[in-house]
């Protein structure tokens, strides 16, 4: 995720890169189940209509309660495996998650081929989600896998070959009319939830929440809704109701803010250097929003943050992550109170990886408040880290428990999504959704 997400962005698609799937019918069926045949004679594909998300979003008391119980009758090291998010590099095409219960997997690649793919099609992605998900162990059926991706649209595409070219921010904020880019938002995010769906992707990092400078340099660039706090968390939340909408985990990102940043978080460690009131009225206002549009995740940058004191990046930070993200504040920047899956950004990065070892930088950032640890250098060595730190008091046992246990509640309430066959990707219903908000603009 460029500055702040896992990976460097990948070409976005290029014309005629949407061509319909039709492979599968479009009868609904359970994320967590296999699939069901073709029918003899597919129905018309129809993106699945835009539902209201429940303010606290997909996770419900009912889920965080069994996955409280069922996580305290697991070992230490399932409870670690739980909480690490790994590169498909790794684990497609490995034992991996059988190996370590990992909780999830992100999916990368180049040129809109996923790893474990060929070219990237609709076909070819749903075969390798298939394969990480039948590695879930016995002992956690009903709860499918974390599988992500980076689908943001525009500058940062992963899915590409077979897969509708929905507009991207940049060009959904183009819309003169907030109210109108707010609907076309909502339509776009939640029929490209749809495709994500299809083909066996339950999370997506999107959408940015970052807001740029008016003038200046960022590295976020048209990754972002604009350098309008007010009128950014408006299509922010628009994003996360239309995505998780369909049933699919959205995620905001990058807390606590790199729009204001012109340095690229893979290679260095940049300060945000603002205020407590500045960060008040503009980085946070679209994160807000999207935490009080019930976001299921929400991703922390690497980023040094002086307004609250931090020496360590933002990612490992408690007081970024469990007093400003989770809690009420630090000094006097206002805390967000986000009850959900909090999710590093990619370990790999070097901020990370060239002054903590795996295990390190894994047991300091659930220490710090994450659930979530993504693409560590090595998985294995994450996992152990974890599990040493637990045993040795760095990482208290309770923290462990409680990351894991949200971690679990998120992928208990995904199995309640509905997979939609392979016919909605590509589909003429998604072209025409895609054209009607280009042509908004």
């Amino acid at each position: 995720m460029l500055a702040g997400c896992s990976s460097a962005p990948v070409g976005q698609a290029s014309a005629g890169s949407s061509s319909a799937a039709t492979v599968a019918a479009s009868t609904a069926e359970p994320l967590s189940a296999s699939p069901a045949p073709p029918a003899a004679t597919p129905a018309p594909p129809t993106p699945a209509p835009a539902q209201p998300v429940a303010p606290r979003g997909l996770v419900t008391d009912a889920d965080l309660a069994q996955a409280t119980a069922a996580v305290a009758g697991m070992s230490v090291p399932d409870q670690a495996g739980m909480v690490v998010m790994a590169n498909s590099a790794q684990a497609v095409g490995s034992d991996l998650v059988a190996r370590l219960h990992l909780g999830g997997v992100i999916l990368m690649g180049s040129n809109g081929a996923i790893d474990g793919t060929t070219s990237g099609t609709p076909e070819q992605v749903k075969s390798v989600t298939m394969d990480l998900q039948s590695q879930v162990p016995a002992s956690q059926a009903g709860a499918p896998l974390l599988i992500a991706t980076d689908q943001e649209y525009g500058l940062v595409t992963r899915l590409v070959n077979g897969f509708t070219d929905f507009p991207g921010t940049a060009k959904l904020s183009s819309i003169g009319s907030t109210d109108e880019a707010a609907a076309q938002t909502t339509k776009v995010t939640a029929a490209a939830g749809t495709e994500m769906l299809a083909v066996g992707i339950n999370v997506d990092f999107a959408p940015d929440a970052d807001v740029v400078p008016v003038s200046g340099s960022s590295a976020i660039g048209d990754r972002s809704f604009g350098s309008d706090p007010q009128r950014d968390a408006t299509l922010v939340a628009a994003a996360v109701q239309g995505y998780q909408s369909a049933g699919l985990a959205a995620t905001i990102k990058h807390f606590p803010g790199l729009g204001r940043i012109s340095a690229d978080t893979h290679e260095s460690l940049p300060t945000l250097d603002v205020t407590c009131d500045e960060w008040n009225t503009v980085e946070a206002v679209p994160m807000r929003a999207g935490v009080d549009a019930g976001v299921a995740l929400v991703m922390t940058g690497h980023v040094l943050v002086p307004a609250v004191g931090t020496t360590v990046p933002s990612s490992i930070s408690g007081a970024v992550v469990t007093d400003l993200l989770r809690g009420a504040g630090a000094a006097d920047c206002t805390g967000l109170n986000f009850t959900g899956v909090t999710v590093s950004d990619a370990m790999e990065m070097a901020p990370i990886s060239q002054n903590y070892s795996p295990g390190e930088a894994a047991w300091r950032a659930l220490v710090a408040g994450q659930d979530l640890v993504l693409m560590p250098t090595d998985p294995g060595a994450a996992v152990n880290g974890i599990i040493t730190a637990a045993g040795d008091g760095s990482l208290s046992p309770d923290v462990l428990r409680a990351a894991a246990a949200r971690v679990y509640a998120l992928r208990l309430a995904l199995a309640r999504a509905q997979r939609p066959g392979l016919d909605v990707v590509g589909s003429a219903q998604h072209e025409a959704i895609a054209a009607d908000a280009r042509a908004a603009g």
